[in-house]
């Protein structure tokens, strides 16, 4: 039976200089020659996520902001975005938790309130008041702060959005509340005609603990949050020692 493996990005599949081995690559693509589908998922935007993902590997589709939307060859073919009005109250509720730093991600671009490099380093980025935007739809808010953010801020968020706090409690990602990496990845699963007990996830952080657990195998990576491994069926090795390499070749390729 054919299998589809979900791969985050940044602590799974890329080593901590963002770089993909060369022995991942080449069991990704015996992996997919028997037969098999790949899908990324990332909370990047896309203009990063096919920055990240090896060129060879591009030809796969990309789940990107945490599941807001799906790309197969770059073009988008599912979408679940944040309307303007839950977007401008986001940024009301978090000023008022005394969170001030905020970015929108639209249409691929990333705009901001601040200076976004001690968050994003040189990410490109357009300064605005986002309260004078004019525009209709968001895929993502992001909060952003030197202390940890608290749950009870997402806790207080409007009813058709959700959040998860990231990055070591530094950032907060807000999307519409039906867009996830586990939704997305359901939704291309039933389009390929794979069985969630087909579905294999690998992840490290909180925006992969849903696919992780959900799936017919979820993978933590060695460096994963230990909540992200309480939920996981295996623990893997790390993405710096090719734990997404070492699994399928141990338990899927030698098998097939």
């Amino acid at each position: 039976m054919n299998k589809l493996i979900v791969l985050d990005l940044d602590g799974t599949l890329l080593r901590n200089d963002k770089t993909v081995s060369n022995e991942t690559i080449d069991v990704l693509l015996k992996f997919k020659k028997a037969n098999n589908k790949i899908l990324f998922a990332t909370a990047r935007p896309p203009r990063d996520a096919y920055k990240y993902v090896p060129e060879i590997l591009r030809n796969n589709p990309i789940i990107c902001y945490n599941g807001a939307c799906i790309l197969d060859n770059q073009k988008i073919v599912y979408k679940k975005e944040l309307s303007k009005n839950d977007t401008l109250e986001i940024a009301e509720i978090a000023k008022k938790w005394g969170y001030n730093q905020i970015c929108i991600e639209i249409n691929d671009k990333l705009y901001s309130n601040f200076d976004t490099s001690e968050f994003f380093g040189n990410a490109p980025n357009q300064k605005v008041n986002l309260s004078e935007m004019n525009f209709e739809k968001a895929y993502k808010v992001i909060i952003c702060s030197k202390k940890t953010i608290s749950q009870n801020f997402v806790n207080s968020l409007p009813n058709s959005c959700k959040g998860i706090i990231t990055d070591r409690g530094k950032l907060c990602q807000i999307m519409n509340r039906e867009a996830s990496k586990w939704i997305s990845t359901k939704t291309l699963s039933e389009k390929l005609g794979i069985d969630i007990n087909n579905i294999i996830a690998f992840g490290d952080d909180y925006n992969d603990l849903e696919m992780v657990r959900n799936a017919g195998i979820g993978i933590a990576m060695g460096n994963a949050e230990e909540s992200v491994k309480k939920v996981a069926d295996f623990v893997t090795n790390t993405n710096m020692n090719d734990g997404i390499a070492k699994y399928i070749k141990e338990n899927i390729l030698a098998i097939q």
